[in-house]
């Protein structure tokens, strides 16, 4: 054996016990000896490679190809040098030298059948790849390339069969365990994918996709923080792969972090611009912060793609429902479900905007069809019995919130649901429990404060309690009287009520301190929003609080306004038609105002004179309709200062024969007041006017007029002018 012969032997000893850079430098040594020895040529750039130096093991290798071009092994690997460096299609060409020169060569069927792979050559790759096995049934790497081609083919049993081969050949191959796991996570298996992909980073801890795989896996597990460590690990790892950006906003959104999220997506986005998925989550994210408008930006752009279609009418629908462009928002609801008819939640939102276009019958139709589809969808069941009972059908109502609270025993808006329909009913003592409900709804903040919060249950006597109002200015004009309830127990009260009722309330048979929102709070023992007393205090129909009336005005200003509506001749009518703005925009079927307009019939009746007791919003309906010359306006209708109510609204309701009013703070105020009030009201009006009656139990000089037609005001409003033009003939008779 010569010098360089030995030298060559030791080389490849050293080689393959993996001592690379002994056996590179030996055979560098033989190419000094020997510059055109094909073999050391060859081996050294297999070296070269195994060390990642590839265009050097390309060189070294196509040298030795140039000396022994009959070489099929060289040939193939050559062609393995070239797909490192991604260039497939000469690849290919070198494979395909290999074969010919040696058709039973296993390397080169399964380079070839790789480089084929990655040229998107499925079918030809597969047959390659195949042959690869055949010939080596017992090359590990044969078989996992095959189940990285039949993975993609979606021949998902092939595949995993493949990688469970190769695994039982070589246990530590972790990309089989890696691709296992993504086989499996494919067939819905995630708890068995996890186990896999968590295998390979047992034994590749630094591989970035498996770290963002692994997230996946525990996203589809419902393990949103774990999945979120994972994916920060493959970031920390390969921080410009828009991929594991993308998922972690998936994680950040599940844990509404969306603001990180919307940081997330828009990081996936500098990275890969044209991600579909990532401007359709970036949207989910921007309804979510409650920016709808930019939402619609991204939505915008996703609508130009063939991609994601479905998603994308569906959040441009839920973005438009947000911004009120309820038609617009209908019509994409609508082009989504043309793309997926059967979707249980294209029906739902779809049916939500229905509802806000006063199109009941069509909205139920939709919860229906969304709980045929999914009948366990707890949101579906509490939106149609919202609307069964917002067009009276009391019952049915009753029957889909207990099904969603069967669903969901926690869900505070099924419960509240279900608290005002059972006030409605008139069966308080099961309402106002439920009726706690609202501190847990999503768009409600329960208030923090240091002292504990009055059960009912603890006793009062020598205690201070603070009441916070909390809802609007009816509500706490009235419950405003169960403070005297809670003086005869003995406690000292402080209450905490809207600044413009101030004086007011001060007119309060009572002595407890009252403040205004916003002022420093004294010491106290326990707490209570003011809408939890009748719970705490036991109310039922028949302990209604009836001390009306338990609101004053100061004589003064009763006396002054009494002198100016004197010059008004006949039977003076204060009229009152819009409400909130607010409280109108989220009251869907429950609108409670009425145009001015229906209410024409009014100014047609002789011997009255109307008398405006309308405030801001609504009050320039004055000016627009034809009899507004004849409803008299003493006030400022955009002067809503302070001692408002108290020195104007309040002392004029006072010097008046009657109220008519829409269902709004005032109806409240006259019935406190013990002023006589008509109130007009939608055919399914709020609960605590409760269902069929005409009277009111809460005020005694109260009487209620209900639409026999949903929306009908004119047909109400007649009715109300039939009946006063009879009171006001009975009065003149009277007089007379």
């Amino acid at each position: 054996m010569t010098s360089s012969s030995a030298k060559l032997e030791r080389a490849l000893n050293l080689h393959r016990r993996g001592r690379l850079g002994e056996a590179a430098a030996l055979y560098r040594e033989v190419l000094a000896d020997e510059p055109r020895n094909a073999d050391a040529m060859h081996l050294l750039g297999l070296v070269m490679a195994a060390l990642g130096q590839r265009q050097g093991a390309l060189d070294l290798i196509g040298a030795a190809v140039r000396l022994q071009p009959a070489n099929a092994a060289m040939h193939a690997n050559l062609g393995s040098a070239l797909s490192e460096l991604q260039r497939y299609a000469e690849a290919v060409a070198c494979f395909d030298r290999a074969v010919a020169l040696q058709p039973d060569l296993p390397v080169a069927y399964l380079g070839r059948g790789s480089a084929l792979l990655h040229l998107g050559q499925l079918e030809q790759a597969l047959a390659n790849l195949g042959k690869a096995v055949r010939l080596a049934p017992k090359t590990a790497q044969a078989h996992h390339v095959l189940g990285v081609a039949l993975e993609r083919a979606d021949r998902l049993p092939e595949a995993r069969h493949c990688f469970e081969q190769a695994l039982a050949l070589e246990p530590n191959l972790a990309e089989a365990h890696h691709n296992l796991g993504l086989v499996l996570a494919a067939q819905g298996k995630y708890a068995d994918a996890l186990a896999c992909i968590e295998r390979a980073l047992v034994l590749q801890p630094q591989h970035a996709a498996a770290h963002t795989n692994r997230g996946s896996q525990l996203l589809a597990l419902d393990r949103p923080a774990e999945a979120l460590t994972s994916f920060e690990r493959a970031l920390a790892l390969q921080p410009d792969a828009a991929i594991s950006h993308h998922n972690r906003g998936l994680a950040l959104m599940i844990l509404d972090r969306r603001a990180d999220a919307l940081a997330s997506f828009d990081r996936a986005l500098a990275i890969a611009p044209g991600s579909v998925s990532a401007l359709l989550w970036r949207a989910k994210a921007l309804i979510g912060l409650g920016r709808p408008a930019e939402a619609l930006e991204s939505l915008e752009i996703t609508l130009r793609s063939e991609l994601l279609q479905f998603e994308t009418h569906l959040q441009r629908g839920v973005a438009l429902a947000r911004l009120e462009r309820y038609e617009e928002s209908l019509e994409s609801f609508s082009r989504a479900l043309a793309l997926d008819r059967n979707s249980a939640e294209a029906l739902n939102n779809r049916g939500a905007v229905l509802v806000r276009l006063f199109r009941p019958a069509e909205a139920l139709a939709d919860f229906e069809k969304a709980i045929e589809r999914r009948p366990n969808y707890a949101e579906a069941h509490i939106n149609a019995g919202n609307t069964q009972k917002g067009v009276g059908r009391y019952a049915e109502a009753l029957q889909s919130l207990d099904r969603a609270l069967s669903l969901k025993p926690e869900d505070p808006t099924a419960t509240w649901s279900k608290a005002v329909l059972k006030l409605a009913l008139g069966e308080l003592r099961e309402g106002w429990p439920l009726y706690e409900a609202r501190f847990r709804l999503p768009h409600v903040s329960p208030r923090s404060l240091d002292a504990p919060r009055w059960s009912g249950a603890e006793p009062l006597a020598g205690k201070t309690l603070f009441v916070h109002s909390e809802q609007g200015l009816g509500d706490t004009l009235q419950f405003c009287r169960y403070l005297g309830l809670l003086e005869e127990q003995g406690a000292k009260v402080v209450f905490e009520v809207q600044p413009q009722l101030i004086k007011l309330l001060r007119t309060l048979d009572s002595r407890a301190l009252i403040i205004s929102r916003g002022e420093a709070l004294p010491p106290f023992d326990f707490h209570t929003p003011l809408l939890s007393l009748p719970l705490k205090l036991g109310t039922d129909m028949d302990s209604i609080p009836r001390g009306v009336p338990y609101l004053k005005v100061d004589p003064s200003a009763a006396r002054a306004w009494a002198e100016k509506l004197a010059t008004l001749p006949g039977f003076r009518v204060g009229v009152n038609w819009h409400g909130n703005p607010e409280a109108e925009k989220h009251s869907a079927l429950q609108a409670r105002s009425f145009p001015l307009s229906a209410a024409a019939a009014l100014a047609r009746i002789p011997g009255i004179s109307l008398v405006s007791l309308q405030k801001g919003a609504g009050a320039g309906q004055l000016a627009e309709v034809e009899f507004g010359g004849s409803v008299a306006q003493l006030t400022d209708p955009q002067h809503l200062g302070p001692d408002e109510i108290a020195d104007e609204t309040a002392a004029i309701m006072m010097g008046l024969d009657l109220v008519i009013t829409a269902d709004t703070a005032l109806a409240h105020l006259a019935g406190a007041l013990g002023v006589p009030v008509w109130v007009v009201l939608q055919s399914v009006p709020d609960w605590r006017w409760f269902i069929a009656r005409e009277d009111s139990p809460w005020y005694p000089t109260m009487k209620l007029f209900r639409q026999r037609v949903r929306g009908d005001w004119p047909e109400v409003l007649g009715r109300v002018a039939g009946e006063l033009a009879a009171l006001v003939l009975r009065s003149d008779e009277r007089r007379a």
